[in-house]
Order: structure tokens, then sequence, then C-alpha cells
């Protein structure tokens, strides 16, 4: 029996394993078409092969942890992994103040992919032409937790964020988090917040 419980692990492990191979190359084709494609759609590409990048190490960070995460290593560790994957290297302070907390690893996940999305988001609209701060905090809000992600940039046109596959993807998160969403953006720069259960 013992010997069926090993296998079975094992099994586990090889599976998450190919997984992250298979993640890997995916990356590696997003950058090299990026490298030969036209600057408009090389710009895409690059992205997609960050969201991708990301993906693979928040797999990799939660297969190390196993059932339970704690929130601030974790939530630093993505953001910055969103500072050193991106493509255009733009000139920004990231300030990272976390609560001690714990979450499973289903739901760890979809918090640091939202989080990892909003810094994105930051240094590609808001910081994409000077140089800047974003600050992200998570803090204890009654029984919830409250996610802000802030940035002292130049805002999105009109005082609404782009509506593109980025907000489209933090949205679906949010919803999985059963979180509220809400936001503000203007010259002075962009405050996003999640408040969710824990």
């Amino acid at each position: 029996m013992p010997l069926q419980s090993q296998d079975a692990r094992d099994a586990v492990r090889a599976a998450h394993h190919q997984i992250g191979n298979s993640l890997q190359s995916v990356v590696s084709l997003l950058r090299l078409e990026g490298r030969s494609a036209r600057p408009e759609a090389a710009g895409v590409l690059l992205e997609a092969s960050r969201r991708v990048q990301t993906v693979v190490r928040l797999h990799q960070r939660l297969q190390e942890n196993g059932g339970t995460v704690r929130l601030d290593d974790l939530l630093g560790d993505v953001c910055r992994d969103v500072a050193e994957l991106d493509a255009l290297d733009r000139d920004a302070e990231i300030h990272i103040d976390v609560h001690p907390s714990t979450m499973d690893a289903q739901r760890a996940s979809a918090l640091a992919a939202v989080t990892a999305e909003l810094v994105g988001n930051a240094l590609e609209h808001s910081l994409a032409r000077r140089s800047g701060r974003i600050s992200v905090l998570l803090a204890p809000a009654g029984e919830s937790l409250m996610l802000t992600v802030t940035d002292d940039g130049e805002g999105a046109a009109g005082g609404r964020l782009p509506e593109g596959f980025g907000l489209s993807l933090v949205r679906s998160l949010c919803r999985q988090l059963e979180g509220q969403f809400a936001y503000e953006t203007s010259g002075s720069g962009t405050w996003v917040r999640l408040v969710f259960p824990v």
C-alpha cells in the first residue's frame, strides 16, 4: 500500500514537471515569434510570453509549497518576477507590503495572478513613458483581505482602464475569489482594489 501511495506521488510530480516544461516551451515560442514579428504584433507576443512565464514561476512555487502558501512570500516573489520579466525594462520602483497570512494553493494562485496582472498593467500603461512607483498592499479588512495596487503614473485616458484581455482576466479571477473589484484612474495615477473573503 505505501508503495502505491509513493507511485501516485511520483506520477503527480512527473505530471507537474511535464506541465512546467510545456509552458516553458510556449514561452520560448512566443519570444521567438516576437523577435521576428512586426512591431505591433511583437509587443503583444512579448506581453503574452511574460504572462505565461509568470504562470510557470507561480506553478513552480505552488508545487514547492504544497497545499498552503504564505502570501507575503508568494506575492513578493510574483511582483519581483513581473519587474524582471518586463520586456521594456521600464524604470519603476515596486513597494510591497503584504500582511503575513496563508491561503490554500488554489485561491493563492488566483490572487497571485491578479497581482501579477495589475503590476504588469501599471508598468505597461501608467509607467510606459515615465519613471514612477508601484505599491502593492495586502491587509486585513474585517473578515476579508484587501489587495490594493497603486501607481503614480499617467493613468488611463478618459478615466477608464483599457478593456482588453488583462482586465477581463482580472475580473474573472476576482469572481473566483468571490471578491469585489474597483478602480480609479486619473492623470496622477491609478489605484485598483480587490476585497475578498478569507
